[in-house]
């Protein structure tokens, strides 16, 4: 009886210490950063169809409390420049369907240039063309916080 005492104990022991392991080597929780993401427009952009996401937060049009609404659409979109910022985001979400409105006349091209910040530092920079030839495109980025 008191070997099978002595067993129990030992085994309790050993699962105690494997249960105390450190688990979060295998899955780090990701850091938070504070992203910015400049928006610019160049060409006859009016003649194109434009639908913009940033995911991955709440983001706000530079220095205001002004929220970003969820689409940016062709009305969202009649200027330049736009500049949107999210504190807290771990991974950032960059998404752009762009395409010819069949309904304007052609020839047409328009430039989109996306800037990306990380806490005030810039990550990336990254510049599209389009024509009335271009199909209907969807570009993707995607940056995380701690790399």
């Amino acid at each position: 009886m008191k070997t099978l005492s002595k067993l129990t104990a030992l085994l309790f022991f050993v699962l105690l210490l494997a249960g105390c392991g450190d688990s979060g080597k295998d899955d780090p929780t990701p850091e938070a950063a504070t992203f910015r993401v400049d928006i610019q427009q160049s060409g006859e952009y009016e003649k194109f169809f434009k639908i913009i996401t940033l995911n991955g937060g709440e983001f706000y049009k530079t220095n205001t409390q002004e929220e970003m609404p969820t689409l940016l659409l062709d009305e969202d979109l009649t200027g330049t420049t736009y500049s949107y910022e999210g504190e807290g985001v771990r991974e950032l979400r960059f998404s752009a369907t762009i395409g010819f409105n069949p309904t304007e006349d052609a020839p047409a091209e328009m430039g989109l240039k996306i800037t990306v910040y990380r806490n005030d530092k810039l990550l990336d920079e990254t510049t599209y063309t389009f024509t009335e030839d271009s199909d209907t495109v969807q570009k993707e980025l995607t940056y995380r916080a701690g790399q």
